[in-house]
């Protein structure tokens, strides 16, 4: 069973007072699948490998686009940080500028 971020995961439920759990795949772990992190519609987010009881369907280009959108939010704010730490320890107003363009591509994923 294959997945890629932004696909829809349901597993289905092996009792009938259980429901399905229905979540979203946010990372691909493994090099070619399993194990997948997923964001359950409940809120929940864990790491999970699909047996037979658990079907993918694609997800739609507008999940995709804001799973991507948010992990390069995630990144660009990691650069950021590093780059405003590297800011304060040089002296140089090239390391200040090379902070500022990382922070500035971090507001536009915000927005």
């Amino acid at each position: 069973m294959s997945a890629s971020v932004g696909d829809r995961i349901r597993m289905h439920s092996n009792h009938t007072d259980v429901p399905d759990r229905v979540g979203t795949v946010v990372a691909v772990l493994g090099e070619d699948g399993p194990p997948y992190r997923v964001r359950f519609d409940s809120g929940e987010e864990t790491i999970v490998s699909p047996g037979p009881d658990a079907t993918i369907e694609a997800g739609s280009f507008s999940d995709k686009a804001g799973l991507a959108a948010e992990k390069a939010e995630e990144k660009a704010g990691e650069l950021a940080e590093k780059a405003g730490q590297a800011a304060s320890d040089a002296t140089g107003t090239a390391a200040r500028a090379v902070a500022d363009v990382a922070d500035q591509v971090a507001q536009r994923f915000r927005r």
